[in-house]
């Protein structure tokens, strides 16, 4: 068996090829223009060897590519990695032969490795964010403009039917009042690109049965289970629901001054899709589950809005960890429970 670092980068790897006893078989430097030449290089590597890989965000058609070729391929925890490496990683990138070596002594930090279908679902509902975050930064410039009009308006919704007339109708002087046209044909455009991608996932609910038991949790609608679904892949990756949460970056940081634990703000080191998910279903959860809104108040007295609403989408992550496990349906809880 043969051990092989991948030392990504856009244009170029660096391939170190290594044995069982570190010996260095082979080292190349494969330009990715030239695809042909790097899977004929590949494919006379032996049968059974494995690939590390970096995580570098643009590894997937790599990955893609050593799938089809029949070879085993591992992704490096990037962190995790450096820490074990410290001594022998110089640069920010990772070498290949410190892949190769990790690998051969079986002390590679694993990442996770999604399959294609979770991976195109992942990219789907990322796309549909990115046009919401757009929709939402265009609706924030036209209240901008409005302000530094000196104009007041008292719409719940001003890019409502009747919010939408008002800024048809109002009466500015150029360039600003054909802005705001602009704006406002760029949103319900926007609107209806991320209308298609909501169609599409209405569909796909039908015949997702993940899906459909992840909305049987309060707060937790047809968007949000995609989500989870997407960006958690294989729940059996997580060994209990502790290690999923802080997957998530949704539990409190910790630190210690002599025999004292503090427990601080939540960590925000994990999946901000999961988190953000969950956290916004929150503020639906307490509207619709009499035992969830009664925790919720009873944190939001001592801590706040802020820090109750997390609490809450943690007890979220907690049940949606449940509910994939065991292939079941949410249990309401008695206030008494």
């Amino acid at each position: 068996m043969h051990y092989i670092g991948v030392d990504q980068h856009k244009k170029y790897s660096y391939v170190v090829v290594k044995d069982q006893r570190g010996t260095k078989l082979n080292q190349v430097k494969l330009y990715h223009a030239d695809k042909e030449n790097m899977k004929d290089y590949f494919k006379a590597i032996p049968e059974g060897s494995i690939v590390a890989l970096e995580t570098c965000g643009f590894d997937h058609w790599l990955t893609d590519m050593f799938g089809e070729l029949g070879l085993s391929v591992k992704l490096s925890h990037t962190a995790k990695t450096k820490a074990i490496a410290e001594e022998r990683i110089k640069t920010d990138k990772i070498s290949a032969s410190v892949l190769a070596d990790l690998l051969r002594v079986d002390m590679l930090p694993e990442a996770y490795v999604p399959t294609k279908p979770i991976r195109d679902a992942r990219y789907l509902m990322r796309y549909r964010q990115n046009l919401i975050y757009l929709r939402t930064s265009i609706k924030n410039r036209v209240h901008s403009i409005l302000d530094n009009s000196g104009i007041q308006q008292s719409f719940s919704d001003l890019f409502g039917k009747q919010g939408k007339q008002f800024l048809i109708q109002l009466d500015l002087k150029q360039p600003y009042k054909s802005i705001i046209d602009n704006y406002l044909s760029v949103i319900d455009d926007l609107t209806g690109r991320i209308n298609k991608v909501d169609n599409q996932l209405r569909q796909k609910l039908k015949k997702d049965k993940q899906a459909q038991l992840l909305t049987t949790i309060p707060g937790i609608g047809v968007i949000s289970a995609h989500v989870i679904l997407s960006e958690v892949g294989d729940i059996n990756r997580f060994p209990n629901h502790h290690k999923f949460a802080r997957y998530i970056g949704i539990v409190p940081s910790l630190h210690q001054s002599g025999q004292i634990l503090y427990h601080g703000h939540i960590t925000k080191q994990g999946n901000k899709y999961l988190r953000t998910a969950f956290v916004e279903s929150a503020q639906t959860a307490i509207r619709r589950d009499p035992y969830l809104a009664v925790k919720f108040n009873k944190i939001k007295a001592k801590k706040g809005y802020g820090v109750a609403i997390v609490a809450i989408g943690h007890k979220l992550a907690k049940s949606a960890f449940v509910v994939l496990k065991k292939q079941c349906e949410y249990r309401y809880r008695s206030l008494n429970g």
